[in-house]
């Protein structure tokens, strides 16, 4: 059989690999957006390099746009099977998938006016539309958690819980042909060890090839103090003693939830003072937060014992969730001190880049943020400590404390992804004939030669940095 690497190959987004099996099966793992093509369209015009209709499965770890955002294209294109996930993966990809489509759209019909020179034809569409949207959520088959699904004679598959998001999981797929049986291992994202909300990820048992994400790799996070001593910390500093505004960049999907969640573990032990409100200026968010209440079988014991006893993760006295525009231009005009998240987390798009905009010249004000950002994004640019900043085409001299937090990553540092990879290869070692390959992906080149060198000196196995594109015979 044959394993391509056809995204997240030497960079972070754009997950997508084939499993093409001797008999001409072909299964798709993930099919996410790549932000580099994105960034750069006319290098790469075809989207997929392969004819869509030919793929007879597609299996999806998660439901984040980086590993799910180019399905409604791959259905446009032609594919008309399953699309494999998990009931939670599910829900969570149709909201994003439909922002997604809308903020294309939008992003075209501004395009068009602005475009004085440049012919119509020029001007790149939208990848895929609504509609699309909609036949891709038609296409999808739920799989429950730890449960063997057998596809065909020669494919079967197994969903594990990888503890990064909502739903997500690490697919174990075992293929049987010419009297051999091979087990390959997706890792998917992973996530920290007793992260908020969600479970911890559980470690394949017996597999012959592990694909692994090494995002972190060289890198280890820096956390001292638990979420809620280190949020505590600048709402303390931040809200209460020099009344300013805390200003959180947060991902809609997954880390404003936790966010959120801590903000209420601190209001539920009287720590946070009645007077200061807490504004969730995202509509993705406000959709897809339910969602965790909806499936909380997949949370974790802390906040199964939080639910219990307050019934609620996410609603407390002193929160307001906006959805609507007049809302968010309220919050514009409000100079009392409070917490506000918003998205995007990078701070690219999306309503935080006004809120940014309008504190970032408040000294009493802080900018904190609360994940990876890629270079590049404004995100980014505020944490190399610039003097000024363009924000919407405006020069912003920065006077609010720009500060950064690691204590609600979704991904694990370096340490926790070379323990999964060498519990991976103890695992098989003891169970079958050993873990003979492991290929890093989802990582920039400096990050995965890291890992490979940690791989490597461990001796248990071998660590491949695959190229774009390339094709291995498994």
């Amino acid at each position: 059989m044959k394993l391509r690497f056809l995204g997240a190959a030497k960079q972070v987004t754009g997950s997508m690999y084939m499993l093409q099996l001797d008999s001409g099966y072909t299964i798709l793992v993930d099919c996410g957006m790549d932000y580099e093509v994105k960034k750069n369209p006319v290098e790469k015009p075809n989207l997929f390099p392969f004819e869509p209709v030919d793929i007879d499965l597609v299996l999806l770890t998660h439901a984040h746009i980086d590993h799910s955002g180019n399905l409604p294209a791959l259905v446009h294109q032609g594919f008309s099977k399953h699309i494999c996930c998990t009931p939670a993966t599910a829900e969570l990809t149709e909201y994003l998938l439909y922002d997604s489509a809308n903020i294309q759209f939008h992003e075209y019909r501004k395009s068009l006016g602005r475009s004085k020179k440049t012919r119509r034809d020029q001007i790149p569409k939208p990848l895929f539309s609504e509609k699309n949207v909609k036949q891709t959520v038609e296409q999808f088959l739920t799989i429950t958690l730890n449960k063997d699904y057998k596809v065909n004679e020669q494919v079967s598959i197994k969903f594990l819980e990888a503890g990064h998001l909502l739903g997500a999981a690490s697919i174990e797929i075992t293929i049987t042909e010419n009297n051999k049986t091979t087990r390959i291992g997706f890792s998917g994202d992973l996530g920290r060890s007793n992260s908020k909300l969600v479970k911890n990820g559980e470690i394949f048992e017996n597999v012959d090839y592990l694909i692994t994400e090494s995002t972190y790799g060289g890198r280890k996070h820096i956390v001292t103090q638990s979420a809620e001593d280190e949020l505590m910390h600048y709402i303390q500093k931040t809200c209460v003693e020099f009344r300013g505004r805390l200003v959180i960049p947060a991902f809609s999907v997954g880390r404003t939830q936790a966010i959120v969640f801590t903000i209420n573990q601190l209001k539920k032990r009287g720590l946070i003072p009645d007077w200061l409100k807490v504004f969730v200026d995202s509509p993705l968010a406000i959709k897809s937060t339910p969602v965790y209440e909806r499936h909380n079988y997949l949370l974790n014991q802390e906040a199964h014992d939080f639910m219990n006893q307050y019934g609620s993760l996410f609603k407390f006295e002193g929160i307001e969730y906006l959805e609507g525009m007049d809302e968010h231009d309220e919050l514009m005009n409000y100079y009392d001190p409070c917490i506000i998240i918003s998205a995007a987390g990078m701070v690219e798009g999306g309503r935080i880049q006004e809120h940014v905009s309008n504190n970032i010249e408040n000294p009493y004000s802080t900018i904190l943020i609360a994940g990876f950002c890629a270079e590049g994004t404004l995100g980014h640019r505020l944490l190399q400590g610039q003097s000024s900043i363009r924000i919407k085409n405006k020069e912003k001299n920065v006077y609010a404390q720009i500060a950064k937090t690691d204590v609600f990553s979704s991904h694990p540092d370096h340490d926790e992804v070379f323990g999964y990879i060498h519990k991976t290869a103890v695992n098989s070692k003891a169970n079958g004939k050993g873990l003979q390959k492991v290929f890093l992906v989802h990582g920039e080149e400096p990050q995965l030669l890291a890992m490979q060198k940690s791989v490597l000196e461990d001796g248990l196995t071998t660590a491949v940095i695959p190229s774009m594109e390339e094709e291995i015979i498994l």
